[in-house]
């Protein structure tokens, strides 16, 4: 049974690693809101550019840090390890937001890709005296994403629905992380709740 959960556990973390979450950020706008009435289905060509800035230039680079052994493991799993990749990956979303910006998107969604940006600047000096969960802060994000979207009236599903169905994933995803060891309780739900505060206030205070 346990090496059932640690496999699980592993599914889980590789489906939810923090550099996909602007990507899931980006279906779940398009798909969940308004934006899916958008005539001639610019969701592809957007989730294709978003993958390349904050998923391909990010682990490109973690590559070539990790072949040139400034960094120890491509995983980062070691606070000492995750500094630079941090930094790439701050600029990286940052970029998303230009782009989205000059896709004359809705000032929400560049604000949450200008706002994830902020949110891994504040991860990343919190990382350079304690480790904290990057898994866990994706989610947070997600979640807080889901509930503005409702707040405002721009969810297509009922109800709270999205938002449950985000706060279990969360759920499910910051338990393979405690159950993996990568984690404590504390740096999970640090990460969960410190994500959902400065995201949710960045879109309140924007928009």
């Amino acid at each position: 049974m346990d090496r059932i959960l640690q496999i699980l556990s592993r599914i889980v973390s590789a489906i939810t690693y923090p550099l996909f979450m602007p990507t899931y950020a980006i279906l779940l706008s398009f798909k969940a809101t308004v934006l899916n009435y958008l005539p001639g289905n610019p969701v592809i060509p957007i989730t294709i550019v978003t993958f390349g800035i904050t998923v391909a230039i990010p682990v490109i680079a973690i590559y070539l840090l990790n072949l040139f052994k400034v960094i120890g493991d491509p995983l980062l799993n070691e606070r000492r390890d995750r500094t630079y990749p941090f930094l790439v990956t701050i600029a990286s979303y940052a970029g998303l937001g230009f782009y989205l910006s000059h896709l004359h998107a809705p000032v929400w969604l560049s604000a949450f890709s200008f706002g994830a940006a902020a949110l891994l600047l504040i991860m990343a000096i919190i990382n350079l005296k304690w480790k904290i969960s990057g898994h866990a802060a994706g989610m947070g994000g997600l979640t807080a994403l889901s509930v503005y979207l409702v707040y405002k009236g721009y969810c297509l599903m009922p109800g709270t629905l999205l938002p449950s169905l985000i706060v279990t994933a969360s759920g499910i995803v910051c338990t393979a992380r405690l159950l993996l060891r990568r984690h404590t309780l504390a740096q999970v739900a640090a990460g969960y709740f410190l994500a959902i505060a400065v995201l949710y206030a960045i879109l309140t205070v924007a928009v």
